[in-house]
């Protein structure tokens, strides 16, 4: 079975029933994988396990659904909808560009101008976003010398 290490050129996953769909700055490819056995593996790769990224998000952001997971440093995944559907999306918070409300669904664009269109409310999203950015700071000062 094929392999895919999250990166810094990736943009989404995108769970499509037992395959995975990977959006890269410059590439689509389709893994033949569940999205939360990729998502596990390169928890483990860089570190720790998908539940136990989920784990630490949710205690340090007090929350306890749609839980932003960071891969490594400086890829977070804001996940879009619940992992049990047929089709999830988890988006790399770096790089979301804009979203707006568009034909009553969410229009996500992405840095290479990739658009995703989903079924979900802006304030909903926006939550996520917010969260997401939360845990990005709290890890940097975090690893801030100057951290009280």
């Amino acid at each position: 079975m094929e392999n895919y290490i999250i990166n810094n050129k990736t943009i989404a996953i995108l769970k499509n029933n037992n395959k995975t769909i990977i959006y890269d700055v410059d590439n689509i490819r389709v893994i033949n994988k569940n999205i939360k056995r990729i998502l596990d593996e390169n928890c483990s790769f860089y570190g720790s396990s998908l539940s136990g990224r989920k784990k630490s998000a949710k205690n340090i952001l007090n929350i306890h659904y749609k839980v932003p997971v960071v891969v490594k440093e400086d890829v977070i995944l804001l996940q879009v909808n619940n992992i049990r559907n047929k089709e999830c999306l988890f988006l790399v918070l770096n790089k979301i560009v804009d979203y707006k409300l568009e034909n009553q669904k969410l229009k996500i664009i992405c840095i290479n101008k990739q658009v995703f269109l989903i079924n979900i409310s802006k304030n909903s999203f926006e939550k996520m976003l917010i969260n997401s950015i939360k845990l990005n700071n709290i890890l940097k000062w975090q690893k801030c010398e100057n951290f009280v």
